[in-house]
Formats: C-alpha cells, structure tokens, sequence
C-alpha cells in the first residue's frame, strides 16, 4: 500500500515496501466548526457624557468580531427600527494552532503547540481553566513571572502558513495583573532557503497595555516583509515582573481585521444597537434585548440645548415705581431630555452698560452693578423633564424709559441631559412681519430679537438649523432640519434670460429685460406706478434705493443683483422684488438713537442675509412691526417667461 499526502516542504524516504512521510512543519486535523463567533464592542464615549444618564454627544461604535475555527464571514448590525447592515469579510480562517487554548500540553507554556519563549526559576507557565476571555470559554494560558526582560509563550514550531509580503492581521486578548512594564505580543516571520533552513525575522508588534486591565483585545494589520518567508508566528507575553492572561488568538491572510465601525448622531430618548456575526460555517452568534441582554446596548442622546423660543413679552406692575420697572416673560421647549428645574436664571443689560449683568437691588438702578452676574427668576421650569416652561423674571428696574434703544434681558435655561442655552430679548424691540401665505425660509437657525404679539407670518417657516427662535406661524407650520435646497446665483439668473439691453439712469416703465453694469442708484419715470409691464432687471453691482417704488397692481418688476440693496430709511414702500447675491439693508443709513417708520414690501425676496435696520418709536411695539413683507404670487407666474428653464407647480388646498 502507498500514500501519498500532497503537503508543502516535505522530506520523502524510500522504504522497501512503504512509503514514509516526514512533514518539516506539523498540521492539524480539526473537526468541523460548531462554534458561533463572538462580537465585541467598543463604544465612544464610554459612559454617559451628559447629566441623568444622557449623552450629549455622537455615539461611536466599534464592533470586532472573532472566530477561533473557520473565520468570520460577516458582521450585522442595526440601530433602531432600521434595516440590517451586513459587512462581508474574506480570508478570515484563523491559522493559529489551538487558539483558545483548551487542548494542555507537555510543552513548558503548559498549552500544546505553544512553547516557552524564555525559561527561568522567577517564571511559571500554564493552563488556567479558571480565568478566560468571557467570549472565548474555558481557559487561557497564564504567564507570571518576578523577572525582568522579556517572558512569553510562541508558536514558532507549529507557525502558521503565510507567503512573502502578504498582508495579514492577528489578534489576541489579554488579561493583565500588576505588569510593571508592558504586556503585548510580537509577530516574527518564519523565512526558509534552499537547504531547509530557516530564519525568524520580527516584524511588528501590537500595541501595549500595563498595570492590571480585565481582558483587552490587541489587534496588529502587517505585512511579511521578509524575502523567502513561509509563515509568520506570534509571541505573547509581557517585559518585567507581572501577570498576563492570554487567550483567544487569532492570525488570518485578510487583509482587514473583522471590525466595523458606525456613529449614532440622531437624538432620541431610546436609542437601541444591536449587533451579531456568522462565521465561514454559517453558525449564527446569538443576540437579544429581552431579559437575557447580548448583543444589544440602549442608550438616550440629546445633543440640542433649550429652544424654540416664543411668547417673549413684557408688562408693568399696577402701580408701580416707574413705567421702566418691568417683569419680562418668555416660553422656553426642550422636547427630548426635558429642561431641568432650578437652573433656569436671568440677566439684563440697560442701555448705559456695555455687558450683562445685574444690580444688587433689582429695584434700584442706583445700587451697585455686578457685571456678568445672574438673578433668580420670579418662576421658571416646575418640574424636572418638563418639555415647556414659562420663565419669569423678577420685577426690574431698567432705569429709564428711553425704549429706542434695545434695554435686553438674557434668559438661561438647562435640560436634563445638561445642554444649556441663553436668548436675548429686546424690550418693546422692533420685528417683521410676512403675508401672502408665502414661506420664510432661511438657510441657517431663524433667532430674532424680539416678537409680536400676533404671529409672524401666515405662512410656512422654514429653516436649515434646529431651531425657529421668535419667530411663529399662525398656521403652526413649522420646519426645521430642512435640506437646503438648489440656489440660483446672479449669473445664473442672467444665463436664463435673452441678452437684456444695457441702461443708465432712469429705467423705462416698459415689459424686456434690462442691464445696468455697475452699481446703480434706482430711479424711476413719473408713471411708472401706472403702467402695466413685466420687467426684469440685472444690477452687476450695488443697488441703493432712496425713495419710495410703487407699481400698478398688475405690474412685475424684478432686480437681480449681483451685490447689495441698501435701502434708506427714508424709504416706506417697496412693491418691487429683490434678488441679491450679497445682503439686505433695510436702512443703510440709520444713525444711533434715530427712529423710523415701517417698511412695507410687495413681491419676492432673497438675500444672503437680511439685516433689518428699523426701530420704531413708543413703548409698545406689539402690533406694529419694523419691516413688512407681503408675498406676491404673480411673480412666480408672470415671470415664467423670462425663465423659460423654470417650472412652478400650483396645488389645491383649504
């Protein structure tokens, strides 16, 4: 009878009726895996950075899968009511001979197939079938030793295959007790010429761990970067007096290790991860958030401070000490955490001071003032978790009844998780107001300094940040995380329209589309508020308007501008439509203390930012806003023709 095995590096001798084989590197015959792999988390930060058990920051995960036998095949992973995510792994079996350490041995490590690296009277090896990896059961080898230098376990004779410059990964959990140096592991290359002789060349090691630390997974990616190399083999052990556990050892030819990696960055009151892996024999690891928790972790994150804030308002005591002793109210959400109870505090700044703070006697300006100090609140948020609260400061004096000029009070609030937030609210302070139905949109937060009595607009709101400060619906339509949608510049505007005739000075009242390069002061012929025409024009530079623009009822007139409008403050009416690439000026020319009437707009605007400049003259400005804006539908359909690219699409409703 003759056998013959196919193995590499291999020594054949004839005998008169066999034939011997005489293998020059050992091999194992495993029985088939059973064994399901085990996933393993890291997660960032590692505890709650927040109050009450909240984070308040992005979650990160790492998962890190292992499997002792055939490799992992894959990891899942979801979050929430969300779909599964698969990540697919190859070349993952693991080549490390009696990796969990189950099987002893003769060998002085104590483990087969494992030998002592360095041998001495100060150092003891051996199986520990009373300490191992959780996911890895039901030993480990232990090394303890009093000496110095370095003392470990290898698996030099029986390494594991690998060819020159391939890239491979190895792993291995550790257990560290009083390491006065370092505990880690080294990986060596095991290189042979053509005689059979080899050679060990050390190319990498893990990371290091010290001291005393419960099982910690080290983890290498390397390439064997040694001319004739065979195979690779790992020395686990630590330098110095201490104790090491080792366990679950891992060395494959994947180029990655099995890990994957993924953020949780939505707030929400009951965030719930849950994670397992299938090896290359398709046994399933097991997972459950019932009443047996594996593979499952819950977790709250609120990342968003107090807001939304509205109902701001202020009124006297009936009598009182003067018409300038005030309280101040304001309604304050937090909808995830809940805002916390007795955080919730006030200061001011009347218009003599240049900072916030506080008198010593809110009722006597005459007393002394605490720059950046804060004063209770007359009432604030009841209960700890509450979603609203109604902040109320205490009567305050703010010492004169000069009302032109912004006399602020900053309100603080706090929620559970420990976000906070302040807002300024000008009293009697000027605001806008918008009709037409239209939409207030904005690319950022909307955050006003003061409020109406009434709602703001009729319309939607729309912002790109996450919060609407100030500023209400009377509709209650309201969203925020919105998507910034597509934006047209000047240039693009002008690329949409036929060549427009070059002007200067006064525009004719007449329907084309016109050019002025440069910038241009607006004027006007006498009837161009009764002439009926759909005109657009393009301002390659800075328009300033001076006086009043009033149009006929079926007129359109638009001006795309390629710089600012700066608009005076002499100027009431506007039923035009603005366009700008740079910003708004709603009264360029304001002086300090001065007052102004409202500016009332009809038709379309966009800007990069609005800066409303009008302050109107009283005491109580609740129904009468600084600037005001009427959205005019015909824009949007007797301009159609010039922006034949464009498409509106009109929907019933109420």
């Amino acid at each position: 009878m003759v056998i013959i095995l196919t193995m590499p590096r291999t020594k054949l001798f004839l005998s008169t009726s066999f034939l011997f084989l005489f293998l020059s590197l050992p091999f194992k015959i495993s029985a088939a895996d059973t064994t399901a792999p085990t996933t393993t988390y890291v997660q960032s930060p590692a505890t709650p950075d927040g109050n009450n058990g909240w984070y308040r920051s992005i979650v990160q995960f790492n998962l890190s899968a292992t499997d002792l036998e055939s490799g992992v095949k894959e990891i899942n992973y979801k979050i929430n009511s969300s779909g599964w995510n698969k990540v697919l792994f190859s070349g993952t079996l693991n080549q490390a001979p009696n990796p969990s350490f189950e099987d002893a041995g003769g060998t002085p490590s104590g483990v087969a197939l494992w030998d002592a690296t360095e041998e001495d009277a100060q150092t003891t090896y051996t199986q520990d079938t009373s300490t191992y990896d959780p996911g890895h059961p039901s030993s480990s080898a232990k090394t303890t030793t009093t000496s110095s230098g370095w003392h470990g376990i290898n698996n030099k004779v029986n390494f594991a295959v690998a060819e020159a410059y391939s890239n491979m990964t190895a792993s291995v959990s550790l257990k560290t007790q009083n390491v006065s140096e370092d505990a880690f592991f080294k990986v060596y290359a095991v290189s042979q010429n053509g005689s059979g002789e080899q050679t060990y060349t050390l190319i990498g090691q893990s990371s290091t761990i010290t001291g005393t630390n419960d099982w910690t997974r080290l983890s290498l990616n390397f390439v064997v970067n040694a001319e004739n190399a065979i195979g690779v083999y790992l020395d686990i052990g630590l330098n110095g007096p201490g104790t090491v556990w080792s366990d679950a050892v891992v060395i494959n030819s994947s180029t990655i290790s099995a890990n994957t990696s993924f953020s949780v960055a939505t707030d929400s009151v009951n965030h719930t991860v849950v994670f397992y892996s299938v090896d290359n024999a398709d046994n399933v690891e097991t997972y459950s958030c019932e009443a047996t928790i594996k593979n499952c972790v819950t977790f709250k994150l609120d990342q968003t401070p107090p807001g939304n804030w509205m109902n701001s308002g202020a009124y006297r005591e009936i009598p009182g000490p003067s018409n300038h002793h005030l309280y101040t109210y304001v309604t304050v959400e937090d909808l995830i955490s809940g805002l916390s109870a007795l955080t919730s505090k006030y200061q001011y700044q009347p218009d003599d001071k240049s900072e916030f703070g506080i008198h010593s006697d809110l009722l006597q300006c005459s007393s002394e003032w605490q720059a950046n100090n804060w004063a209770a609140l007359e009432s604030g948020t009841p209960n700890d978790g509450d979603t609203t609260a109604d902040l109320l400061t205490q009567l305050t004096d703010y010492c004169n009844s000069d009302w032109k000029i912004c006399k602020t009070v900053k309100f603080f609030a706090e929620d559970m998780a420990g976000n906070n937030s302040t807002k300024n609210l000008c009293i009697n302070g000027p605001w806008i107001k918008v009709r037409g139905k239209g939409i207030v949109r904005s690319n950022n937060i909307i955050d006003m300094l003061s409020e109406p009595e009434e709602p703001n607009t009729d319309g939607l709101i729309e912002a790109a940040g996450s919060t609407i400060n100030f500023f209400t619906s009377e509709r209650g339509w309201k969203v925020t995380n919105s998507p910034v949608p597509q934006t047209r510049s000047y240039d693009d505007y002008l690329s949409l329209v036929t060549p427009p005739t070059p002007i200067t000075g006064t525009l004719p009242a007449a329907t084309g589309s016109y050019l002025v390069d440069g910038n241009y002061t607006l004027s006007v012929p006498n009837n161009y508020d009764s002439n009926t025409f759909d005109q657009i024009v393009f301002v390659n530079g800075n328009l300033t308007i001076d006086n009043d623009i009033k149009t006929h009822a079926n007129t359109t007139a638009l001006f795309v501008v390629k710089g600012d409008v700066l608009i005076s403050k002499t100027t009431d009416n506007l039923e035009i439509g603005l366009i700008a690439d740079g910003d708004i000026y709603t009264a360029y020319d304001m002086n300090i203390r001065e007052v102004s009437r409202t500016l009332s707009f009809r038709g379309i605007y966009s800007a990069d930012h609005f800066y409303f400049q009008r302050t109107l003259q009283g005491t109580n400005n609740n129904y009468i806003p600084s600037e005001d804006f009427t959205y005019e539908p015909k824009y949007a359909i007797q301009m159609k023709n010039y922006f034949s690219k464009s498409s509106v699409k009109w929907i019933m409703t109420e």
